[in-house]
């Protein structure tokens, strides 16, 4: 699915493409043609990053039979900082002074993540880790998850439950 953003580029969610039988989105005749690659999720069944991140790049070795078309910083940036940009926040995406303080952490003892190089924590986070791997969550310099529990909403998945019930009427 394509979103367009207020900002600059196009927001990808190649998970979305794949869920409705879409294809592979244009991310590289996009990118080609000047558009920052941004990552998203319009999901209705997984919001997860990591996975959009991997999709982008899986999708492409599909494509084309061969590894590399992103690194995973690349990628990683397309779902931080370039995807601010593509919302239009330019104080967003960058942990230096005078910007948000919106950063995330992975855990890395879990199945998928433990072993690598600590220099290797991109390519562990992009094609290792998954949404479940998030341990630290930090909005605005507020801890929102910590340890793996989200302080603001104590039960998630029962809020989550709610939410859709109230949407299906």
């Amino acid at each position: 699915s394509l979103i367009g953003g207020s900002g600059t580029g196009t927001c990808m969610c190649p998970t979305t493409e794949r869920d409705l039988a879409d294809g592979i989105g244009p991310a590289v005749a996009l990118q080609n043609e000047g558009s920052p690659l941004s990552l998203g999720s319009d999901s209705h069944a997984v919001i997860d990053l990591f996975e959009e991140a991997r999709a982008m790049e899986l999708n492409e070795r599909l494509r084309t039979r061969t590894r590399g078309h992103w690194t995973a910083a690349a990628l990683l940036r397309a779902a931080s900082a370039d995807g601010h940009a593509a919302l239009g926040w330019a104080d967003a995406g960058a942990l230096e002074p005078g910007a948000l303080a919106d950063f995330t952490t992975i855990a890395l003892d879990s199945v998928r993540t433990a072993g690598p190089l600590p220099r290797l924590g991109a390519e562990t986070a992009v094609f290792a880790a998954s949404a479940a791997d998030v341990s630290h969550t930090v909005v605005a310099g507020r801890h929102v998850v910590r340890d793996g529990t989200h302080s603001l909403v104590p039960d998630v998945p029962r809020a989550l439950a709610d939410a859709l019930a109230v949407l299906r009427g």
